[in-house]
């Protein structure tokens, strides 16, 4: 199991492909899992924080040996791309300032413009399906532009979405499936081993963030911010990269990295595989190097495959909460304001001259047809390499 999520780690891109490769993979070819057991697996990791690929490979494990499953299969599914985003991070501080090097990253800021619209344009109609959504979102909007704590605007909106589905409550989602939901997912024998081993787990990640002082001050702020990010961001890792940016570039008490760094560094996570919510990984390099980076990334990923492991065997109860559905309608609501705000800074700190915006345009245009992340971010760049003097 663990060679096979290696391999998926190391060769995928883009979060549905990843999704689909997986299924392909569990399903067809090792035939692990039926169909109706993938999309079980899928529909757990659609309700939790963190990324959607990242978490259903963990539950994946976790049917196939518990605990040690969803251990196994974060390590190797995320393993390739930190390993790789290590290198790309050494590489950039050390050779940012070439004047190559800034041409082909204006043109990798370009295309990060273009993502960020593509991932607002898929999440939007989800989202906003309603005018409650709609609500919320401009709710959130007026929040992040006007300078709140983000973290307030997140849990006002998840209110504003309970208090929203309580006064005006609206029918219930199609339940298909049901049967084999609870099927599939049930409480076993060891469930009091599991809930103490995830509590001794917790404490030791608690007391591993103190500790992280004693190697830099900054450290200890960086693990809870990530372990925020993890825990706050449902929808996918672009909700999870708008947080970040949030936490990494326009916290007053902690700006770690600069607008244009973060786009570099999340421009470097879309040409890595696996999720891009990678970027801690650039920014945990920013702060503390290489402990950094690894602290960092143990912190973006961690907290919430404790939740999947916490709460898997009652999956069936859970994803059935009314209140539970409701806040997360109204978090997703938020991260499309959210994402709006991230959009008008990149693109203020990406746009400098005609070019870009003309490369961003481009971007959007071949997302929209389909064509890979990848190639657009690799065809931005040579374009910039041409093009930008």
């Amino acid at each position: 199991m663990a060679g096979t999520f290696l391999r998926i780690g190391a060769t995928s891109y883009g979060g549905p492909a990843i999704v689909a490769q997986i299924r392909k993979v569990t399903v067809h070819d090792k035939r692990w899992l039926t169909e109706d057991e993938f999309r079980e697996s899928l529909a757990f990791a659609q309700m939790l924080p963190g990324p959607i690929a990242t978490q259903t490979a963990a539950h994946i494990g976790w049917r196939l040996h518990r605990g040690v499953g969803v251990l196994l299969a974060m390590l190797a599914y995320n393993s390739p791309a930190f390993l790789l985003m290590l290198g790309l991070s050494a590489a950039y501080f050390r050779f940012e300032q070439l004047s190559l090097v800034h041409s082909a990253f204006r043109g990798l800021g370009a295309a990060v413009v273009g993502i960020v619209v593509q991932s607002i344009l898929s999440m939007a109609q989800p989202a906003l399906r309603n005018w409650r959504g709609l609500v919320i979102a401009g709710f959130a909007a007026w929040g992040f532009f006007g300078g709140a704590n983000a973290l307030l605007v997140l849990v006002g909106a998840a209110a504003l979405g309970v208090v929203a589905d309580f006064v005006w409550p609206h029918p219930p989602e199609p339940s298909d499936g049901d049967d084999d939901v609870r099927r599939g997912v049930h409480p076993t024998g060891n469930e009091r081993r599991t809930v103490l081993t995830v509590c001794i787990v917790a404490v030791a990640y608690a007391a591993a963030i103190v500790a992280s002082r004693a190697v830099s001050p900054a450290l200890p702020t960086l693990g809870l911010s990530m372990t925020k990010i993890n825990l706050v961001a449902f929808g996918g890792g672009y909700t999870a990269v708008a947080f970040m940016f949030q936490e990494a570039v326009h916290n007053a008490a902690h700006a770690w990295v600069t607008p244009k760094e973060f786009i570099d560094g999340l421009a470097l996570g879309q040409i890595t595989p696996g999720p891009v919510i990678i970027t801690a990984t650039f920014i945990g390099y920013k702060i503390g190097g290489v402990f950094g980076s690894l602290f960092a990334t143990v912190c973006i990923f961690l907290p919430s495959s404790l939740l999947l492991t916490l709460i898997a065997p009652h999956f069936a109860r859970f994803r059935h909460l009314r209140v539970v559905q409701s806040a997360v309608g109204g978090l997703l609501a938020a991260f499309i304001a959210m994402l709006l705000h991230v959009l008008a800074q990149v693109a203020k700190s990406a746009f400098i001259g005609p070019w870009d915006v003309a490369l961003s345009l481009a971007a959007v245009v071949a997302l929209r047809l389909r064509v890979d992340v990848v190639w657009v971010v690799l065809a931005a760049t040579a374009l910039a390499l041409i093009l930008v003097r």
